[in-house]
């Protein structure tokens, strides 16, 4: 299992197979890998960073040829030099104008993020139990938390989830993207035996909200931009290519755009293609409601300099999720694709790494 999560885990440090050179990026991407070769000792270094590389050589053969379509050179050289897993090289190539290697993949996204601005405020955002507690003593909307497992513990005889009348969510305590988290139907189908804390919530229904909020060292935060996501029919949602129809939305005015749905390059949807429900230039649901309480979020964690928020938009109103502090690069950059303007984050992250080495 050990050396399985080790597998997974490549590229280590965020890097392809040579140095990146992403322009902006190129510096900001040697500071995340140079924070994670220093938690090893100073004298492994020229033997284990040479070794990571070639197991990032083995690990890109495997990806690119397990890859349901798309199995070509390009692809693999793209994955090759940029650090990025298939999904992620594929889509920065078909979507973001001019063509070229993703800049900063999700690997080299979550080297270099975590190093920028407070320790303790990355890692209270990574613990949702935490971070539900904090925004709730300041009168934020969060699902209301009905039970938490611990590993060997169970769910308490006198959790709230044992009488909840509908369907459960349950999540990690700590984690990223989805993995781990699903509907189950009642409180007896919950697995006894988890590996880690687990949260068990009421089952929210809505349209899936994702704002990015970013602030310059010392300045209030501002709305970067937003994204609506609806999943696909008969899909899985944590497939990034097939899964969800994602919706850009200006930051201004609250009107989405076009669809896109990563499956489809050349395709951009006015309404969704299977209840035809409207999406250019329609109003989002409570968005400027939405994007006062992650700006509210956000001024309490004031050491960071971009957030991820999730929000479901139900019927009562939004409700925050989570907040990621190293998100997708591709999702927090999608509104650049329909020229919806947003503020350069690179600029801003140069300013965190100069001013906070």
């Amino acid at each position: 299992m050990r050396a399985l999560r080790l597998w997974r885990s490549l590229p280590y440090d965020g890097q392809g197979l040579f140095s990146p050179a992403q322009g902006s990026l190129d510096e900001l991407r040697r500071r995340g890998a140079a924070a994670f070769w220093r938690r090893v000792p100073w004298w492994s270094r020229p033997l284990l960073i040479p070794l990571a590389r070639l197991a990032w050589v083995a690990a890109c053969t495997r990806n690119v040829w397990s890859y349901p379509t798309g199995r070509t050179m390009r692809l693999f050289l793209d994955c090759l030099r940029s650090g990025a897993r298939p999904n992620e090289a594929w889509v920065w190539r078909e979507f973001f104008p001019p063509p070229g290697l993703h800049p900063l993949p999700g690997r080299a996204a979550g080297r270099l993020l975590s190093t920028l601005g407070a320790p303790a405020e990355h890692a209270l955002l990574s613990d949702k139990f935490a971070t539900g507690q904090l925004l709730e003593r300041v009168g934020l909307e969060v699902p209301p938390l009905l039970g938490l497992v611990r590993p060997g513990g169970g769910l308490p005889a006198d959790a709230p989830a044992w009488t909840h009348p509908g369907t459960l969510f349950i999540k990690p305590r700590y984690g990223s993207g989805g993995r781990g988290a699903r509907v189950i139907k009642d409180a007896a189908s919950l697995d006894g035996d988890v590996r880690d804390d687990t949260l068990v919530q009421a089952c929210l229904t809505g349209p899936l909200l994702r704002l990015t909020t970013a602030r310059n060292p010392g300045e209030l935060p501002f709305l970067h931009s937003a994204l609506l996501a609806f999943d696909v029919p008969g899909e899985r949602p944590q497939n990034f290519i097939r899964g969800q129809i994602r919706v850009p939305v200006d930051t201004r005015t609250g009107l989405m755009g076009a669809g896109i749905w990563f499956l489809y390059p050349g395709v951009r949807y006015a309404v969704l293609p299977w209840n035809q429900a409207p999406l250019t230039g329609s109003p989002v649901q409570d968005f400027r409601r939405a994007a006062e309480m992650v700006l509210q979020a956000m001024a309490l964690v004031p050491g960071l300099p971009v957030v991820n928020w999730d929000l479901m938009l139900t019927p009562r109103g939004p409700i925050i999720l989570e907040g990621n502090t190293c998100g997708d690069w591709i999702l927090a950059n999608l509104s650049a694709v329909q020229g919806m303007a947003t503020i350069p984050l690179v600029p801003l992250l140069q300013r965190w790494a100069s001013e906070f080495p």
